[in-house]
């Protein structure tokens, strides 16, 4: 049985990583005390920081309707709660007689609702999942960071990721890892040995970072993210590791957002039509169906023609067909699949769905 179980956790990163990621329209706050005046700045700060998580875009609490909402943060409320401050973020204390940590949940039709009227488009749960490759060199000291280093810095990853709803994974830096891939391979953002130990925990985007305390002790980092053909490149300075890290979070992110959540100010609401091939039961079109409708930029989904195997679905959506593309991609369900003659006219490679037509193969 043990022999069982630790040969699943072996194989676990080589399975496809897309993630649903949880804690969207929650956040959590640091404050002095239970005073009321307290909690209302942390409550406006929570609600700046779930429309940033939600919409992608660091610059939506300057939406006018946006930043209406975040000085009247209650109306847009669910609950809040308190909690004691865990010992290992004492350090962060604001000064005050009774430090903790206050918990804000807001309501997600509300805040949909929010960005949307404010032109800005919200993202789903479902996003891709980054592996992150960070070289770290501070005081003399060099070192990759991964899953189980016992390093402050690797918190701090894994908080802001989580803060930026970014779906982020630390490699395992186990001997395969070590094999492939070298401090001065990320060090010199070579992209070729980068992809091929990424390829094992098949995430859809791999973000390198050379992060570096200099003589005067002060932080800099080169951030690079890369999906595909395509990449970006940033850098970030500050006085303490958490500004670092926290503009390469922001950047990832943002980058990530103009591919899977583009902005939709100025365009009308679309339809798409999606073809699903494989559907072989009442079930499976339960399931197909469900999952259609559960995808963030679709409104409502209805039958358009049913045939041997094959299901034709109208969509409206509050988004693009190409972000419903994207989203679709991350999951296990559906897989892309060339439209047939009498469908399309034209084969359209599973890639490069038509604009207003999708056909998948339902996964059994």
């Amino acid at each position: 049985m043990i022999f069982r179980l630790l040969l699943a956790l072996c194989l676990l990163p080589t399975m496809a990583l897309g993630a649903e990621v949880r804690g969207l329209y929650e956040a959590e706050m640091l404050v002095p005390n239970q005073t009321r005046s307290e909690r209302g700045l942390a409550m406006a700060a929570a609600l700046a920081e779930v429309v940033t998580k939600v919409s992608g875009r660091r610059d939506a609490r300057l939406r006018p309707r946006v930043a209406q909402a975040i000085r009247r943060p209650a109306q847009l409320l669910q609950q809040y709660r308190y909690r004691v401050l865990p010992e290992h973020r004492r350090g962060e204390a604001i000064p005050g007689d009774d430090p903790q940590l206050v918990f804000f949940q807001f309501d997600k039709k509300a805040v949909d609702k929010l960005l949307r009227d404010s032109g800005l488009p919200v993202w789903g749960a479902t996003r891709p999942t980054v592996l992150a490759w960070l070289a770290v060199e501070d005081g003399g000291r060099r070192y990759l960071l991964g899953a189980d280093s016992p390093d402050e810095l690797r918190r701090l990853v894994t908080r802001e990721a989580r803060r930026r709803g970014l779906s982020l994974l630390l490699p395992l830096l186990d001997l395969q890892d070590q094999r492939q891939l070298s401090f001065a391979d990320v060090w010199g953002r070579f992209r070729d040995p980068l992809l091929a130990a990424s390829r094992r925990y098949r995430p859809e985007a791999v973000l390198a970072g050379r992060l570096q305390r200099t003589a005067e002790g002060e932080w800099q980092a080169d951030w690079w993210i890369i999906e595909g053909r395509d990449s970006e490149q940033w850098r970030a300075n500050g006085v303490l590791p958490a500004e670092v890290v926290e503009e390469g979070m922001a950047g990832a992110v943002s980058w990530l957002a103009q591919r899977y959540a583009p902005l939709t100010a100025g365009r009308e609401e679309g339809h798409l039509r999606v073809t699903v091939e494989g559907v072989r039961s009442l079930a499976d079109f339960a399931r197909v169906e469900g999952y259609l409708q559960s995808l963030q930029q679709v409104k409502h989904v209805r039958v358009r023609q049913l045939g041997a195997g094959r299901v034709d679905f109208g969509l409206a959506l509050q988004g693009s067909p190409e972000g419903v593309a994207q989203t679709i991609a991350l999951g296990q369900m559906l897989a892309p699949a060339a439209a047939p003659a009498e469908t399309a006219g034209i084969d359209v490679p599973p890639d490069r769905p038509a604009a207003d037509s999708q056909h998948y193969l339902l996964r059994h």
